[in-house]
């Protein structure tokens, strides 16, 4: 008693106060481990000889958790036995404990008594707190639908000790809702998220965060808002402004139409089946052949979801082809132009060597006649020489009576034209024989002119006409010698040249004296009373 006493009277004088390190409240966290503090502050002549710790319980009583000696060691209590151990070995100065796996039964009051030597006994008293922390959870709502009015979203629960605090984060306009309850060690809190469903929706996050006293960190869970819709269905791939043509390739139908979940698309044609050569692809109707005019219709998109069910319809007009007539004509045009150009170009060939075969056959009949006019003028240079080789025969036809007119004296002239040609074949050889010789100058080509006519007289007797006009110079002159070689070529060449101009020169007297008349040639009257009468004899 008298003890007891004394321990009383050192608590309230507040001596073990500086003795003791007092902690009036303990957390702990459920599950995890506690200390239990009680240490003693003395000088180093003080010993402590006993440590223990006592639950006070409910009613009153107290509870023994476990003794700790300086000599005999440490005695735990069987109920917990595993679960309490001293925090640190030697001296019982420091006799606080551990607390392993706190559950909220070892939430309480707890007593630490300390017997000391000099000092006595000492006591300290702390309360300990189990923290529950919160295991939230969420649950979503009944299916969302577009459409539909306000509709749960989700829900989100959380219980503890103490009450957790719950809050919800997302981009979704919504309304919150929360409802509390307490149990006999906790608390729960239970908070909904309301919203009127959409589209725009589908997708969107819806976070419920927990926060509690018990949780070094914030607790978060999402949820994926999953709303069912499908949108309006259309056609892409027709454009009712331009129309489809016949033959054109790689045309398609694609059926536009979104949804959740992911919708099915069915492809018909109204009032008959789809054409040949078609093939359905997913949402995309495809023509794997050039379009032709059967392939025209009323064709059917119908887009459908577990949600609802949609069509869209696409009128299909196949028309002729007109850039392909167009290249018809064009390349028939282009034909008619090719064959056109190359029977003008057959045509200018064919002008040209027309042109070259006229020019050869012109140049000939113009040779030709340049040689038939050389020969003539070759004749006529020959008679001439011939006349002068036969001077004698020459006077006496001079002296013929030229005033007869009668049928004997035309034929002494035809026979004169013959004595003549004679002359020009003996001239042949007689011609070239007097000109080596020399024995006529260039001046005795003027003594003898000689002029045929070939003429038809109306009844078709042919006859030749032959006119001589002579004016005779009788000049006798001595032969010169005969030329050297040299001198004989270049004096042939020099005669040849001068009687040609001499025979061009008489020619052109002797027609002087004649007309030509409807085709005859007639004597012109001269002032010395002789003339030509029509058979061509001198007069």
């Amino acid at each position: 008693m008298v003890g007891l006493f004394l321990l009383f009277l050192l608590a309230v004088s507040g001596s073990p106060a500086r003795m003791l390190e007092l902690r009036h409240s303990v957390t702990a966290v459920l599950g995890k481990d506690v200390v239990l503090p009680c240490s003693y502050q003395a000088t180093e002549s003080d010993m402590v000889f006993q440590v223990t710790w006592l639950k006070r319980g409910d009613n009153g009583q107290s509870v023994e958790l476990a003794v700790l000696h300086s000599e005999h060691g440490e005695h735990i209590q069987d109920a917990y036995t595993g679960r309490v151990s001293r925090q640190s070995q030697g001296s019982l100065k420091n006799g606080s404990i551990v607390l392993r796996n706190a559950v909220q039964a070892d939430e309480g009051n707890y007593e630490c008594h300390l017997i000391t030597f000099p000092r006595g006994n000492f006591k300290s008293y702390l309360t300990l707190k189990v923290l529950v922390p919160p295991l939230p959870t969420l649950n979503p709502g009944p299916p969302l639908e577009e459409g539909q009015g306000r509709t749960l979203a989700a829900s989100c629960t959380a219980e503890g000790n103490p009450m957790p605090n719950v809050t919800w984060e997302t981009e979704v306009t919504g309304e919150n809702e929360s409802r509390h309850s307490w149990h006999p060690q906790s608390a729960s809190v239970t908070i909904e998220f309301y919203v009127v469903p959409g589209r725009n929706m589908h997708g969107k996050l819806l976070t419920c965060v927990v926060s509690h006293p018990g949780m070094q960190h914030q607790k978060r869970i999402t949820h994926r808002l999953n709303v069912s819709y499908l949108l309006d269905a259309s056609v892409l791939g027709h454009d009712t402004e331009k129309n489809w043509v016949a033959g054109m390739e790689g045309a398609f139908l694609k059926c536009l139409g979104d949804g959740n979940p992911p919708p099915t698309y069915n492809w018909t044609r109204q009032n008959d089946a789809l054409p040949s050569g078609v093939k359905v692809k997913g949402d995309t109707l495809l023509f794997q052949r050039p379009l032709s005019s059967e392939d025209g219709g009323v064709y059917v998109c119908r887009v459908a979801n577990s949600f609802a069910t949609k069509e869209a319809e696409a009128t299909i007009v196949i028309k002729e082809n007109k850039a392909k007539q167009v290249n018809v004509i064009s390349a028939s045009m282009i034909g008619t132009g090719i064959i056109a150009f190359l029977l003008l170009g057959l045509l200018v060939l064919v002008v040209i060597l027309m042109t070259c075969y006229h020019r050869r056959k012109t140049k000939r009949i113009t040779e030709k006649y340049e040689e038939e006019l050389t020969l003539t003028r070759e004749n006529s240079i020959r008679r001439l020489h011939s006349s002068h080789s036969t001077d004698t025969r020459n006077q006496m036809e001079e002296n013929l009576p030229l005033r007869s007119e009668s049928r004997q004296g035309s034929f002494r002239g035809d026979s004169f034209c013959r004595e003549s040609l004679r002359g020009d074949s003996l001239c042949r050889d007689s011609l070239c024989r007097d000109s080596r010789q020399g024995s006529f100058r260039a001046e005795s080509l003027r003594e003898t002119s000689l002029c045929s006519v070939m003429t038809e007289e109306e009844g078709g007797r042919s006859y030749s006409t032959l006119s001589t006009v002579r004016e005779i110079e009788t000049q006798t002159e001595m032969p010169p010698p005969p030329p050297t070689p040299i001198q004989e070529n270049g004096m042939e060449k020099e005669k040849e040249e001068e009687e040609e101009r001499e025979d061009e020169n008489n020619i052109k007297q002797a027609m002087t004296h004649f007309v030509q008349e409807n085709g005859t040639l007639r004597a012109k009257p001269t002032t010395n009373g002789i003339y030509i009468n029509g058979r061509g004899h001198l007069v």
